[in-house]
């Protein structure tokens, strides 16, 4: 995973301050120059992430950490993640933020794999995506640990896609035709155009009429199989990618799995992960 360096590391700084504006007063009986070896541990079983992030924190706090697992292996209880050398003070200074950080991307990157390996144990070619709702200021780790974990990250930004809402389609009067013609008068042609609807019959009008992708949303996957089926009946199927969101969660995912969309997007990796591991440090 090879994201910008330059960000992480400023966000980092970031984090740092909100943690400590000016001094750890409870470590001021620690003299300066003394220095501690540590380690961190699995206290549970999960997939593993956010070790760059560590290696970088506890480089910009001048600890030397040597890590013992690479990010998206597999760790169990009493796994050893990393050890740490280095000024006592600054080791405690960044344990907080180190685990918090490598505890909540694990967990968006076990929830992921979940997702990930029931797509293939049943053979299937579809896509697991997170979505745009993701905690302000976290965006970057929590793409980054569903990318780690299989899944496809969607759109970092509003930059990246454009993609059409009900909202946008309310401003057009529910014209569909006319909302993807106004808006292909403005597009670059690097920008793939993407369309929400709620009713199945607007598919074939979106493919009809420029989409590159259309999101079914909110629909059961008995209306999703039915939608995929008019495209198929028309000769549209392999015009535009199929992408189902809304409501989806571990308990209903295999039947939407099973109506055989392009994408299964859904905000559960993100603010809903619900495998988490568990971290610790402690001092040798």
């Amino acid at each position: 995973m090879h994201y910008n360096k330059i960000v992480i590391k400023r966000k980092l700084k970031e984090f740092i301050e909100e943690d400590c504006q000016f001094k750890d007063c409870s470590s001021d009986f620690i003299p300066e120059t003394d220095t501690s070896s540590a380690r961190i541990i699995s206290k549970s079983e999960g997939y593993i992430s956010g070790l760059e992030e560590l290696e970088i924190l506890f480089g910009l706090l001048k600890v030397n950490i040597l890590l013992k697992k690479k990010d998206g292996d597999s760790v169990s209880n009493g796994d050893l993640i990393a050890e740490l050398n280095g000024l006592t003070r600054n080791i405690l200074l960044g344990e907080r933020i180190g685990l918090n950080l490598c505890t909540h991307m694990s967990a968006i990157t076990s929830t992921t794999k979940k997702f990930t390996n029931i797509v293939k144990e049943a053979n299937k070619n579809t896509r697991i995506a997170c979505t745009r709702k993701t905690l302000p200021g976290l965006r970057i780790f929590e793409k980054k640990a569903v990318e780690i974990g299989g899944g496809e990250t969607h759109r970092f930004s509003l930059d990246d896609m454009i993609l059409l809402k009900d909202t946008h389609l309310k401003y057009r009067n529910g014209d569909l035709a006319g909302l993807l013609e106004d808006v292909k008068k403005k597009a670059s042609f690097s920008k793939k155009i993407e369309v929400e609807i709620e009713k199945i019959n607007d598919i074939v009008t979106a493919a009809k009429n420029g989409a590159d992708i259309v999101m079914l949303d909110n629909m059961t996957p008995k209306e999703v199989k039915e939608a995929i089926n008019l495209l198929e009946n028309q000769g549209l199927r392999n015009k535009i990618l199929i992408e189902v969101s809304g409501g989806i969660n571990f308990n209903n995912f295999r039947a939407y799995l099973d109506a055989e969309p392009d994408i299964i997007s859904t905000s559960e990796l993100t603010q809903n992960p619900f495998l988490r591991v568990d971290l610790s440090l402690r001092f040798n």
